[in-house]
């Protein structure tokens, strides 16, 4: 009697793996269930589904981990960063052991572990926290839609759906037969469920923040595709009107006080739409006339060609407060010039390293008590009210409102005199370049970088 219990029993076993093999959960072709051939199929599409999940992931890691701080854009944050590669590197493990254990399960009838349990590990710790970081990146960053760009966000999406269906074929159809299962494979596949729909819904969220945009009006817009695979950005609302100011003591109406940011007085060098069209560096020349409180100052800078010529002149009113401009630049000052020589270089966007590209600079210094030209012995900041530690000096982003001139270096308002920018007056550069759908904050650069490699014609 105890043989034939342990009999029946042993095969009460049987039916129960075998009704919990994954392969006994394909609702179709039950009759291949135990074929060789059939076998290999169903391993080998899991097999490509979890090999390009994998794969995406390693792919997202290393572009955003070779992302530089440009125009606009910058890296997403360390801590970002690292989390990215723990997951990639989590997921690696588990999909691998996953993967083992499902080639022992079909073609050994004999898993490491129950498949749904590297399963439901595998969607928690890598899926689930991979679609909330990719949600997070494609809200804040924008990506130049094309074709190829299109059905790569709708590959994503399907690969999801398949998955996702697949894996809720497999849960209905092991639920609706008449066995035992333990609780804590239901608990198990219901968490696991609940996983995948959150991927799924992650999923969704990438493709419609993909394919649409915020205007600076918060309107929405879908991105409609113009090429194959080169997109097209929308570096409009980024660039309009947007120009490098340069701010320095010396030509503040109190150069021996410290000013507050909104009175320093400020020099508009030329936009970032005319070094990002013109494809050659640019040089500009602040000459004045006095080290201690200029009275004259003359701009000269370079033209397409790479050609020099005097662009602007006024004189600085200090009883006045007031900028009075001049008419014969030419010779506007006759002794003792001192000089600011800047040049400028635009890298030209790689993406996804640098998407909008970058600009660089060097600067020298020449004064006429002094033979040659020598690097400043202030410091250059990005913050124009940064004033400690010597940073004497500002570059800085600034659009303009659209009431006034981009024309000159100074705002002129009669045909004799003028007054400079100021940063009360316009708009930062940190409120301007708010990217991607959710509006989040820069990432990219305030200023231009400091390159000491650039060669200054400085004489």
């Amino acid at each position: 009697m105890n043989v034939i219990m342990k009999v029946c029993e042993l095969q009460r076993s049987r039916k129960r793996q075998e009704s919990d093999r994954l392969i006994s959960g394909i609702p179709c072709c039950e009759s291949l269930h135990n074929k060789w051939f059939f076998n290999v199929i169903v391993f080998l599409t899991i097999v490509v589904f979890d090999a390009a999940d994998l794969i995406s992931d390693w792919l997202l890691y290393k572009d955003i981990a070779g992302i530089e701080k440009g125009l606009v854009y910058g890296p997403p944050g360390e801590s970002l960063c690292c989390a990215l590669l723990a997951f990639c590197i989590i997921g690696t493990i588990t999909i691998t052991f996953e993967t083992l254990n499902l080639w022992s399960e079909i073609f050994r009838d004999n898993p490491f572990i129950n498949v749904d349990i590297p399963s439901l590990i595998t969607v928690w710790i890598e899926d689930v926290p991979q679609i909330t970081i990719n949600v997070y990146l494609v809200a804040c960053r924008e990506e130049a839609i094309s074709y190829f760009q299109l059905v790569k966000a709708s590959m994503i999406l399907i690969c999801t759906i398949i998955k996702f269906v697949i894996y809720l074929t497999l849960f209905c159809r092991k639920r609706s037969q008449k066995h035992n299962t333990s609780t804590s494979l239901v608990v198990c596949r219901v968490i696991m469920m609940i996983g995948l729909l959150i991927t799924f819904a992650g999923a969704v969220v990438v493709f419609c923040f993909a394919q649409h945009e915020r205007d600076r009006d918060g309107k929405l817009h879908f991105k409609t595709p113009q090429s194959i695979f080169e997109g097209k950005y929308d570096d409009a609302k980024y660039f309009n009107n947007v120009s490098i100011y340069f701010s320095h003591k010396l030509f503040d109406w109190n150069e021996r006080a410290t000013s507050p940011a909104e009175k320093r007085n400020l020099l508009r060098l030329f936009t970032i739409d005319d070094i990002r069209q013109e494809n050659v560096d640019r040089t500009i020349k602040i000459q004045y006339d006095h080290v201690t409180g200029p009275s004259k100052v003359v701009i000269i800078e370079s033209d397409e060609s790479e050609s020099m010529r005097v662009n602007e002149c006024f004189q600085m009113d200090r009883t006045g407060i007031n900028i009075i401009t001049g008419s014969n630049c030419t010779a506007y000052i006759t002794s003792s010039i001192n000089e600011f020589v800047f040049k400028f270089r635009y890298i030209k966007p790689y993406s996804p390293k640098l998407i909008f590209g970058d600009i660089r600079y060097n600067i020298k210094v020449k004064y006429s008590s002094v033979a040659q030209c020598k690097f400043p012995d202030f410091i250059l900041s990005n913050n124009i009210s940064d004033q400690s530690n010597g940073k004497e000096a500002a570059l800085h982003y600034y659009r303009t409102m659209s009431s006034h001139d981009e024309t000159n270096h100074v705002i002129h308002t009669s045909a004799t005199d003028g007054t400079f920018y100021h940063s009360g007056s316009m708009e930062d550069i940190s409120d301007v370049w708010k990217t991607g759908f959710a509006h989040c904050k820069s990432t990219g650069s305030l200023a231009p970088h400091h390159d000491v490699s650039i060669d200054v014609p400085c004489t």
